[in-house]
């Protein structure tokens, strides 16, 4: 279930410190330090949710910016915390994104993921999946904790081709 994150705050402090060291969320990061985690305290320039299962354990953390004057959905930062296809964090993962366009009415999502990351396969498919496209790759644009420089895949899914794509799926 989502859920506001600012509610989860300390919870949220732990899990980020925890993964600020494991070389498996080096790509969530996407630089080589770490500041504590801070809810924000509106919704003006981020939305950040949370995902829960039924006995209230803390699956995932699913937040992006936003650009209020194109009003527009960026910079996505989604992450596991279990590392597992959980289908509580999957149809959560679903309903945030189809919030983007739906719920708030955004008329653009874009987003990147660092080539090399795990889940960048997955970024591929969930793009495809709504409608949107690879813009490009910005190349030597991120410094991972490791010391490495790292390529930056970018992705965009404008509200008509999300709309589209959805009223096909609907038509199955």
């Amino acid at each position: 279930m989502l859920d506001l994150a600012i509610k989860y705050e300390q919870e949220l402090q732990l899990k980020f410190t925890d993964l600020w060291m494991n070389d498996t969320y080096k790509f969530f990061y996407n630089y080589s330090y770490r500041d504590k985690y801070k809810a924000k305290e509106s919704t003006w320039t981020d939305h950040e949710f949370v995902s829960r299962d039924k006995d209230g354990k803390l699956l995932g953390y699913l937040a992006y910016s936003i650009d209020r004057e194109l009003y527009s959905a960026k910079s996505l930062r989604i992450i596991n915390f279990y590392n597992d296809a959980n289908m509580v964090f999957v149809k959560d993962l679903q309903k945030f994104l189809s919030d983007i366009f739906e719920r708030f009415g955004f008329n653009k999502l874009s987003y990147s993921v660092v080539i090399g990351n795990p889940i960048e396969k997955s970024y591929d498919r969930m793009t495809h999946k709504y409608g949107g496209r690879i813009v490009g790759v910005n190349r030597n644009e991120v410094l991972l904790s490791d010391g490495t420089l790292n390529d930056l895949k970018l992705y965009e899914i404008l509200k008509e081709d999300y709309n589209f794509m959805k009223t096909r799926r609907d038509a199955k």
